[in-house]
């Protein structure tokens, strides 16, 4: 999965490595969903890691491989000129401040 794909020009594109096996995804999930809806230079990608038919959070799905995924919530945070900004605890700082 390339997450370039994904990216929207002109706008910040911030990626939510997710589970529904993760209490903590699922607490953050609608103020993320509300920050989506509310402002028009912001988008929110989830990725969820589970692959069909996987109970628990997938460590050994593909994309968890990829992005070697330790824990979730993750986020990857890219500008609007599609360019990596913040990932790990920079991002979850940074898409903390944007919530509040």
């Amino acid at each position: 999965m390339d997450l370039r794909d994904y990216i929207v020009p002109g706008k910040t594109t911030i990626f939510d490595f997710t589970s529904e096996y993760c209490p903590p995804c699922r607490a953050i999930a609608p103020a993320l969903h509300k920050l989506h809806a509310s402002r028009s230079d912001i988008v929110v990608v989830e990725i969820d890691l589970n692959r069909p038919g996987v109970q628990g959070i997938d460590w050994q799905s593909p994309v968890a491989q990829q992005y070697n995924m330790q824990s979730i919530p993750a986020f990857k945070v890219y500008g609007t000129d599609g360019k990596l900004q913040v990932e790990g605890d920079e991002a979850r700082s940074y898409i903390n401040s944007l919530l509040q």
